[in-house]
């Protein structure tokens, strides 16, 4: 009802497509959309959505998964990158890492991973360096 030029742009650049991917069907490769994405299936491959991503309860994804933002209630084996906000509805199972903006956990949800947040996220995480210790000189007089 209410839209401002900012909202009016972001929506251009979603897209306006709305996909569906119905329990009982499983895909093997990976998904590449600019719209909506829905998915009540499996999906073995990588995800990437430049909307919103929703996985349903009954949704199961063994791959990676790259969005805008997301809603899960399904099943994830992968690492999730969100540039937005990530929520994770009570029957969510997440086996592997998440990094988003922010997020919402419901009460019952599962994730065996590490999560970060941030409020801008690099495309990659950064490289971790190594610092050695070096032992103090023993101090003589």
């Amino acid at each position: 009802m209410f839209v401002n030029k900012k909202n009016e742009r972001l929506q251009e650049q979603r897209g306006s497509s709305f996909n569906l991917i119905a329990n009982g069907t499983e895909i093997t490769g990976d998904i590449r959309t600019t719209g909506d994405l829905r998915i009540d299936g499996q999906i073995i491959g990588n995800v990437t959505c430049t909307a919103k991503l929703v996985i349903g309860e009954s949704g199961e994804i063994k791959g990676n998964i790259h969005c805008q933002s997301g809603e899960i209630s399904g099943s994830v084996q992968g690492q999730i990158i969100t540039k937005e906000v990530l929520q994770l509805n009570h029957s969510a199972s997440i086996q592997g890492d998440i990094e988003a903006m922010r997020f919402i956990v419901e009460d019952g949800a599962s994730i065996n991973g590490r999560c970060t947040t941030s409020k801008s996220l690099p495309g990659q995480l950064p490289e971790v360096k190594l610092i050695t210790y070096e032992k103090p000189q023993a101090l003589t007089e």
